[in-house]
């Protein structure tokens, strides 16, 4: 089946009719993330980011629904009173920044969307707005970075997500200074871009050197995707699933990862860590697949051997991010 742009516009379209068919709560729908792109693809499969606004209680948080093999709606829910205050919005990083960056309104009550996104869409791009968007994630990392250090012997599974977590909230923090949050297929695309939007384009080799080893090996993918499927496996027999692992997700992680690794090696192995340190994390240390983890670790120079050297670099690496920052506060003038 050929995914078009066109195609996936058309799907969201007859889902937002469908629901308005069915219940009468439906205030507001929209679009964000992937599907604002010309080419929303990576390696073929794609998501369609849908926002529902309900005037009652938003009866879930979110919902997948499977569409094909190769894409699937991604709902999230919110009820009308958590827009009731646009200028809180403005510092939201999440809900605030895709609401003001080209989304696509398929279903508005009253006027309501444009009410909302005018009070937010306000001053949201003064200097002020940005900082306070930007801020909570570099502070996040250092705290959880302080806390890391504290902790280096415990679980490494753990550890190890913890690690990379630090580096997206690093990142975000860079990236929300003149846009939004990265997303986590596309985090190593777009990030180089970020960087660049603050002339920083040094942080992007300083970002790649937290999760390759120093010394150049040779990928093997065809071993490494065959035991990340083993984790994926493994996580739909258990209690400790989220939802963006549930099984209609794995060809959106598999695919993308073999549609980067020959064009964008470095994303596609952030991607592929990104998404097994959190299965790792929610498995039994026991679990068939740990052992294909632990390998790839020891291969990309991240296994516990290892923990001292890369917390030192990723201690230099938020600096740098930190030192940004204050940079671009200084040169807006805050």
């Amino acid at each position: 089946m050929r995914i078009t742009r066109d195609l996936l516009l058309s799907t969201a379209k007859d889902t937002v009719k469908r629901r308005i068919f069915d219940s009468n709560d439906l205030v507001c729908a929209y679009l964000t993330g992937s599907i604002i792109r010309e080419d929303p693809l990576i390696g073929g499969t794609t998501d369609i980011d849908l926002i529902y606004v309900h005037s009652l209680e938003a009866p879930h948080r979110r919902e997948i629904i499977p569409i094909t093999d190769d894409f699937h709606l991604d709902i999230a829910h919110f009820s009308q009173s958590f827009f009731s205050h646009p200028r809180k919005l403005r510092s939201d990083a999440w809900v605030g920044s895709f609401l003001c960056h080209y989304p696509i309104v398929l279903h508005d009550t009253n006027h309501w969307f444009e009410y909302v996104r005018s009070g937010v869409f306000a001053h949201f791009f003064q200097p002020m707005n940005t900082i306070l968007r930007s801020k909570p994630f570099i502070e996040s990392a250092r705290r959880d970075w302080i806390a890391l250090i504290n902790k280096q012997n415990n679980n490494h599974q753990d550890f190890l997500h913890s690690y990379l977590k630090i580096i997206k909230n690093a990142a975000n923090a860079v990236a929300c200074l003149t846009s939004v949050p990265l997303t986590d297929r596309r985090f190593l695309i777009d990030f180089p871009q970020a960087a660049q939007g603050i002339n920083m384009p040094g942080l992007v080799g300083g970002l790649v050197d937290l999760i390759v080893p120093t010394e150049s090996i040779e990928p093997d993918w065809d071993i490494w995707l065959g035991n990340w499927n083993t984790a994926f496996s493994s996580l739909q027999q258990t209690d400790s699933q989220s939802l963006s692992y549930s099984s209609c997700r794995r060809s959106y992680y598999e695919k993308a990862i073999l549609g980067l690794k020959d064009e964008h090696s470095q994303a596609a192995v952030w991607l592929l860590l990104w998404t097994w340190s959190l299965m790792a994390s929610c498995l039994p240390r026991n679990n068939s697949s740990q052992a294909g983890y632990e390998d790839l670790l020891a291969q990309l120079m991240l296994d516990a051997d290892s923990l001292s050297e890369r917390l030192t670099g990723l201690d230099q690496f938020l600096d740098a991010v930190e030192e940004s920052i204050e940079g671009w506060q200084a040169a807006a003038g805050i």
